[in-house]
């Protein structure tokens, strides 16, 4: 059961950890965590790039997402890609709020 007041975040990891990063930080998820997570506050991490998305009918529990960055192209045809920009177009539609780092930033123009 969720605590009322609070709040949940998502976000699409669209990367995959470098030896580096898991070292230091647990990986990318541990990064955005450090930056972003404050007290109240619920983030749940999808590996995008490896074809893990957000489940449609829990979208609206979500209060928004960021989008992290890739070293790929954001107008690329890969098949996460384009499901990426699909999950964009309902989140938008939805008014939820979007953040996008880098890649994430140039993806949600797409």
């Amino acid at each position: 059961m969720e605590k009322i007041g609070c709040k949940r975040f998502g976000v699409l990891l669209c990367a995959e950890d470098s030896e580096y990063v898991i070292k230091m930080h647990g990986g990318y998820s541990g990064v955005f965590l450090k930056m972003l997570e404050e007290e109240n506050e619920t983030w749940d991490m999808y590996k995008v790039s490896c074809g893990e998305f957000p489940k449609d009918d829990e979208l609206s529990l979500y209060d928004g997402f960021v989008i992290t960055g890739s070293c790929n192209d954001a107008y690329g045809n890969e098949k996460w890609i384009c499901d990426l920009v699909t999950l964009i177009k309902k989140l938008n539609s939805m008014q939820t709020k979007i953040i996008g780092v880098c890649f994430g930033h140039q993806v949600i123009n797409c």
